[in-house]
């Protein structure tokens, strides 16, 4: 049986920024601005960019520290999937139940991280098989891009009233 690793993450009262956890002592943080897909994650040493580019084909840049292009992650259009491309490796993104309440990244051979978010929106846990700074990262980009994602999608009902 493979060893899991479990974070947990705490999101700031505006959602500008996540804290990242470790037993209780903080590894990292996601800083982003409000409505923006674009962030920027420290774990220990590790500084990664996530910079959103497309609009009709959305998809998102991974940076390292020195502003190489390290990967990227390509949305699918109609379901609540991503490929996650690394230099070295592919991954997939996806809900891991119908209710969109936990989500899964998984390699070629498997489930390795596990995200579920609690159900107030201020942080979840992150369970991962993967001693990986990146894949962590990429964990916490993706929770914070689907949770901005759904809270849009959320205000259009409002300004569809406001405006008509």
């Amino acid at each position: 049986m493979e060893k899991k690793s479990i974070y947990n993450w705490k999101n700031n009262l505006f959602g500008t920024k996540s804290t990242l956890y470790c037993n209780e002592a903080v590894i990292g943080s996601l800083k982003s601005i409000d409505w923006n897909l674009d962030a920027h994650v420290s774990i220990h040493k590790d500084e990664y960019r996530f910079i959103n580019k497309g609009l009709f084909n959305p998809y998102t840049e991974i940076r390292n520290q020195n502003n190489d292009l390290i990967g990227d992650i390509e949305y699918s259009t109609w379901t609540s999937k991503a490929t996650i491309s690394l230099i070295n490796k592919k991954y997939t993104w996806s809900q891991k139940n119908m209710w969109m309440t936990a989500w899964q990244i998984e390699d070629e051979q498997g489930k390795i991280v596990e995200i579920k978010p609690s159900s107030l929106s201020d942080g979840g846990k992150i369970e991962s098989c993967e001693n990986s700074e990146l894949i962590l990262s990429i964990s916490l980009y993706l929770q914070k891009r689907t949770a901005v994602m759904f809270s849009m999608l959320a205000l259009i009902p409002l300004f569809t009233l406001v405006l008509f």
